[in-house]
């Protein structure tokens, strides 16, 4: 059996890092806005924009789960390569899921923290077909609303499956617990932090 590839991760891996890091952080406070991320090429099945929020957010200390599609040799001996993280088999006990929307674990199996400790939760990195401001004919259109949001902003995200956007709506968990979500499109991201009330239109 042949050795998976190794590829090349950030050209610059300070700047380009600390450059993902800072689109990672506005996406986070300010739900809903969409930036470039996409300072890697592709890797395997991944995109863009996730293998390059992978290479910024995952390092020695944390653990990944993937799922679906998006679990390929390669793509476990690159993030392994770049990052150092620890892939685990049991998503319950990983900071970090990362697959497609259809191909999630169950949500509600997922680390969302505790009263003390709401930091301890699981992060999604959630690989999706695009993301744009305003609605589409193949897009689910959310409505965002909360801190980071003068009123609501729309989002439209091609890719997302009932499952996902009814968490998102109803989110079962009581605050301060729940998952946070960072979404993925080609070379594009944005993020649903679980502050963020989301209604579909």
């Amino acid at each position: 059996m042949s050795q998976p590839q190794l590829q090349a991760g950030f050209a610059n891996p300070v700047a380009d890092s600390q450059q993902a890091f800072r689109h990672l952080l506005k996406v986070m406070s300010e739900p809903g806005v969409i930036r470039p991320l996409a300072a890697s090429t592709a890797l395997d099945t991944l995109t863009p924009a996730t293998f390059s929020a992978c290479q910024t957010l995952l390092d020695a200390t944390t653990t990944l789960w993937l799922g679906g599609a998006l679990d390929t040799e390669t793509v476990r001996a690159n993030l392994g390569f770049h990052s150092g993280c620890r892939i685990v088999v049991d998503p319950a006990s990983a900071d970090f899921v990362l697959a497609r929307a259809g191909e999630l674990p169950e949500l509600m199996t997922l680390r969302a923290g505790t009263a003390e400790y709401p930091d301890r939760s699981c992060t999604l990195l959630v690989q999706v077909e695009a993301l744009a401001t305003t609605a589409t004919d193949q897009a689910t259109a959310l409505r965002l609303s909360g801190p980071g949001i003068a009123t609501s902003r729309q989002l439209g995200v091609t890719g997302l499956d009932t499952r996902l956007t009814r968490y998102l709506v109803e989110r079962p968990h009581p605050f301060p617990l729940g998952l946070d979500l960072v979404l993925l499109a080609e070379d594009q991201v944005a993020a649903i932090p679980r502050t963020t009330r989301v209604e579909v239109n």
